[in-house]
């Protein structure tokens, strides 16, 4: 069965990036640290006009290859692919952003099986040809899940009885889990525990 790996703040350094134009665009300053939701428009105090104008700035292409991979993904996923295990990147970024993430995972040369794109949280201006549904994506099978939301996580781990490695991060740190989802600090940790996922 298929690794499935998120693509945002799990394999690319997404928010961080996302702070230093909220402050360009908007003029304010937010600490990683202090991101207390995977909601940004909370976290980041907008208005639903000023998060949409924000959202559709941070899924433009030039912003998006931008991004810098986190530390150890790329190398854990070289690891696993050479003991022919599949890693499939699945991701509930905007589908407008289906070619350019297509091109970001090559520009790192990030090694993967298959590249889905889920409507994981209900979001507008989604294409229904290229996004999945969350209930038709239920029926897929995977052995390990890494995540960093903890509401996809939950999913994952009850809907899919998925074991879930979720990356800390400071808006699922108050989360309440359940025993199939482990927190670890990075993907080297995720190696140690999960060497043959």
């Amino acid at each position: 069965m298929p690794v499935y790996v998120d693509l945002d703040d799990v394999l690319s350094d997404t928010t961080k990036s996302f702070i230093k134009i909220l402050e360009c665009e908007f003029g304010k300053k937010v600490n990683f640290e202090d991101i207390f939701s995977f909601d940004l428009k909370v976290s980041f105090n907008l208005t639903e006009i000023e998060f949409e104008h924000f959202f559709q700035m941070v899924h433009q292409p030039d912003v998006i290859l931008e991004f810098a991979p986190i530390e150890g993904a790329i190398g854990v996923l070289e690891e696993w692919t050479e003991l022919c295990y599949e890693v499939s990147i699945v991701t509930g970024r905007l589908t407008a952003a289906y070619e350019t993430s297509i091109a970001w995972l090559a520009k790192h040369n990030v090694p993967y099986h298959s590249f889905a794109m889920v409507d994981k949280y209900s979001r507008k201006n989604i294409d229904r040809d290229i996004a999945i549904s969350l209930e038709d994506f239920s029926e897929m099978k995977f052995s390990l899940a890494i995540e960093d939301s903890a509401k996809m996580a939950l999913y994952l781990s009850q809907k899919m009885c998925i074991p879930v490695a979720l990356i800390n991060r400071p808006w699922n740190r108050m989360a309440n889990l359940n025993n199939k989802i482990k927190r670890f600090r990075s993907w080297y940790d995720i190696l140690n525990d999960f060497p043959t996922p």
